[in-house]
């Protein structure tokens, strides 16, 4: 189908340049992340990347319930290291330079002992649209010169992969695609399916609850990219949306407020 790769990877790095967002930073940077293992390898994208993709995301869902119960995880958690190293990226003093401030992101990330987080670091594709001049650095100084932060350095990043998409003129999707959220940005469908996963249960709780269009599909945890991801998603069809959610626990964006 000729898809555009993805860019994950980045949204990652910008998440990282964004100022600390409160107890569900963390979340989000996890939910980053496993994006960026499903969205590997695009149309080829293997079970094993998608298998890690869900075991990141049940160790941490794991990790925040060690945490309610006043327990710490096993040393044996992938979430020991990459919350590590998320805990030190939080602590960098940036310059204000897009392209410095990114290089330094991408290696706290390659520098870092979590393998995982290793492996996304080489895989940023920002650092080309950040030469001197390009839209994307002058939109990331700007946000810094107005807050003296990169309040919106992941919208930005977004905006500028869109914007390089249609500057590149790709051709219109033809056959079945199969795709993120993210990956479809930009792009439109005759009918657009949107597919969530299902609970898995023991007896009648919930004891995992990943693969859903928002985390845990708790209404606490909505967030504005949720709604939003969702709204570009469902636009992207001409003709024809049909939403898949599981009958006895539908998605919470569906729901009335």
């Amino acid at each position: 189908n000729g898809l555009q790769p993805g860019h994950e990877e980045d949204e990652v790095v910008a998440h990282l340049l964004q100022p600390k967002k409160g107890d569900g930073d963390a979340a989000e940077f996890i939910r980053l992340v496993a994006d960026y293992y499903r969205g590997k390898g695009g149309n080829e994208a293997s079970a094993s990347n998608n298998a890690t993709a869900s075991a990141i995301t049940k160790a941490y869902e794991k990790m925040r319930a060690l945490a309610d119960a006043g327990k710490a995880p096993p040393d044996s958690s992938i979430m020991i290291n990459m919350m590590a190293v998320h805990d030190q990226c939080r602590e960098i003093s940036f310059s204000g330079d897009p392209d410095k401030d990114w290089t330094t992101m991408r290696e706290m990330l390659e520098g870092g002992p979590c393998p995982k987080l290793r492996e996304i670091g080489p895989e940023t594709r920002s650092v080309r649209l950040l030469g001197r001049g390009t839209q994307l650095r002058q939109a990331l100084s700007q946000d810094w010169r107005s807050f003296g932060q990169y309040r919106n350095a992941l919208a930005i990043v977004r905006d500028a992969f869109v914007q390089e998409h249609f500057s590149n003129r790709a051709r219109p999707e033809h056959g079945i695609s199969v795709m993120n959220m993210h990956k479809a940005k930009g792009k439109q469908f005759d009918e657009v399916i949107l597919f969530e996963g299902f609970p898995r249960r023991v007896g009648r709780k919930i004891v995992s609850n990943s693969d859903r269009f928002v985390r845990g599909n708790l209404r606490e945890n909505i967030a504005t990219d949720n709604r939003q991801n969702f709204r570009v998603s469902v636009t992207r069809a001409k003709t024809k949306t049909t939403i898949l959610t599981p009958k006895d626990d539908p998605c919470v964006l569906l729901l009335p407020e």
